[in-house]
């Protein structure tokens, strides 16, 4: 396969180029790759679907790991369904469950984040210090009329929280609730959904016929890219591999590689 031709390559955060989020250390071949692309002049970008983290957190986390691109190459789950409401209702009021992140993506598009009513749009996210209060209220939004919004789509995910190691419920397990709760179905903005990919490589400037989607998920990062029409490049990892839904999406990559230095002799 030859890529030497594409020049716009999107890469997946955790599992991909550093642990997670979380824990910051930096994958040895990712790196790699990494500085061969900028040695070829090639534009790098990131879409993840890390939504309990905004953009700015998340670019702060591999920036620390030693990967070197601008802020506005960074694009999270929670910054694509900021988009997503803005593009249907700017200056929506909208109720966010979240650790903080999706709520500064969301402020950041000119959003009114806000915990009264009238609600617009209630969006979640994951987030480990949920409140009951705050799931009742949500669900008394969304039994009102307002849409609902799952930011991503990891049943659970590993992480540390208040230094403690473990496994956490994450926002399509919580958004679940207000489901069964409501009777409505929340709409789902991240990968694998085209959309969101094809919006980032726009915003980029390219087209997707000269991009490539590099991540260790084919439910997400595989699926999503392949939806859109870019190559798709599937590296393995040994674990943390994150559950979503991908339906009838197309998961087989372009190219699935053991380790990204393979992908260096292709450029």
């Amino acid at each position: 396969m030859d890529l030497s031709k594409k020049t716009l390559w999107v890469f997946d955060v955790d599992n991909t180029m550093i642990l997670d989020v979380e824990h910051p250390t930096p994958f040895e071949d990712a790196m790699k790759l990494w500085q061969a692309l900028l040695e070829k002049g090639a534009t790098l970008a990131i879409l993840t679907n890390v939504g309990r983290l905004s953009s700015r957190q998340v670019h702060q986390a591999v920036k620390k790991a030693g990967f070197d691109l601008p802020l506005e190459n960074v694009y999270t789950a929670g910054a694509a369904a900021a988009a997503f409401v803005h593009n249907r209702s700017p200056g929506a009021r909208c109720f966010v469950i979240g650790e903080g992140g999706a709520q500064e993506d969301f402020i950041a598009r000119g959003l009114d984040v806000t915990s009264n009513p009238p609600i617009d749009y209630v969006a979640i996210g994951a987030d480990r210090g949920m409140t009951f209060h705050e799931l009742n209220f949500a669900t008394k939004m969304v039994k009102n009329g307002a849409p609902l919004i799952c930011i991503s789509g990891s049943r659970d995910y590993p992480g540390i929280y208040l230094g403690q190691e473990d496994m956490f419920i994450g926002e399509r397990s919580i958004v679940a609730a207000i489901e069964h709760a409501t009777g409505c179905k929340a709409i789902t903005v991240g990968k694998p959904l085209p959309e969101i990919v094809e919006e980032t490589v726009k915003i980029l400037g390219f087209k997707v016929s000269d991009s490539v989607m590099v991540g260790d998920n084919p439910r997400s990062d595989i699926a999503g890219g392949n939806a859109a029409g870019m190559t798709t490049i599937l590296v393995h990892r040994d674990d943390n591999i994150i559950d979503f839904e991908s339906g009838d999406l197309d998961t087989t990559p372009s190219l699935k590689v053991q380790s990204l230095e393979e992908v260096i002799e292709l450029l």
